[in-house]
Formats: structure tokens, sequence, C-alpha cells
């Protein structure tokens, strides 16, 4: 069974014994341990895999949820990094800093919307609408469309490019790190 079906199980299990019979607890244990191993020493790949796997719709972003503000402060964060690190505003004065801040929260926000949930809203991810190929994503099947101007949109492809990443180089670490403990599991059986 892939990680993300057993990190599911574990998160919808109301039984979290860790016994001969039980090991729902992995895929909880190979997240974090994947999180410890990803190089940044944070929780981001677990909340990302989380978020992605409860399939989070785009309003619920600005909805207040605990877990998805943890999430968006964190990758606001994340991204105004990137930003200074990418010189997407040159920095002179320090009013150049609250311009990039806000340019980044911007794009932090509807990347993230965008990755969680960025199904087409004509075919509702399908490709396929009123009988034929949808024409609202054909720049990119099945999602909805990336919104906003030239440089902006572009910037905002990017993080969701950057966000998907993460999230399979994360759910690659725990997926290996599941392999390792089921050999173990079999011989103790």
């Amino acid at each position: 069974m892939p990680f993300e079906d057993r990190y599911l199980n574990a998160l919808n299990s109301t039984n979290l014994l860790d016994d001969d019979k039980h090991h729902q607890t992995e895929a909880l244990a190979a997240a974090a341990l994947a999180d410890l191993s990803g190089g940044s020493g944070s929780i981001f790949g677990s909340m990302l895999a989380r978020a992605k796997i409860d399939g989070v719709p785009r309003e619920a972003i600005a909805s207040g949820s605990h877990s998805l503000a943890v999430l968006l402060r964190v990758w606001k964060e994340a991204v105004f990094q990137k930003g200074k690190d990418r010189k997407w505003i040159r920095v002179v004065q320090p009013w150049d800093i609250h311009a990039l801040e806000g340019i980044c929260n911007k794009i932090a926000l509807q990347s993230l919307a965008h990755w969680l949930g960025g199904e087409c809203s004509v075919c509702n991810g399908t490709k396929i609408h009123a009988g034929r190929s949808c024409t609202h994503c054909t720049e990119t099947p099945g999602r909805e469309p990336v919104e906003g101007s030239g440089l902006l949109r572009e910037r905002i492809k990017d993080m969701i490019s950057d966000l998907e990443g993460l999230h399979q180089s994360h759910a690659a670490r725990a997926g290996a790190k599941m392999r390792r403990t089921e050999p173990k599991l079999q011989e103790a059986a």
C-alpha cells in the first residue's frame, strides 16, 4: 500500500494502537521522519501531505481552519525567502521590503489555493465539458488556469511547481521510511 494511502488511513483512524496487529502509527512516524530528513527540519512536508490528502477546497484557505492557517503562514515565510533570494523586487529602501512582502503574500495565497484545489471549475478536472474537450482549461488540462498578469502569473506557477516538488519529495522520503520498516514487521509476525 503506498505511503499516501497508509497516511490517510492513519489520519482517519480511531485506534492508534501500535502492536503486532495494528500499525497505523508507522505512517505518521514515517511522515515525521521524512520532515526531519528533508533538510528544513520543519513540519512543512507533513502539513502539505495532510492538506493535499484531505482534499481541501480552494475556498477553505481563507476560511480560518487552524491547520490551513499554519500551513499558509509557513508557506508565506518560504515564499518571502524565495522572493528575496530570487530578487523578485530590488530591495533598496525599507519600503521595498514591504512591497516584496505584499507581493509574496499574494503569490503564497494564490499558489497554495491553486495547488490544493485547482481543479477546473468548468469540467471539474475531467477535461471534458458538454461532450467535448474543455476549452476553459486547454492550457492546463483538468486544472483551473492560473489567474494574474504576466510576471505575477509566472511566479504563482513557479510556486505551484515548488509546492508539488516539496510534496513529492516528502512522499518519497516517507515512503522510503515505510519500506525500511516493513521487512522488520514481517520478521516480527
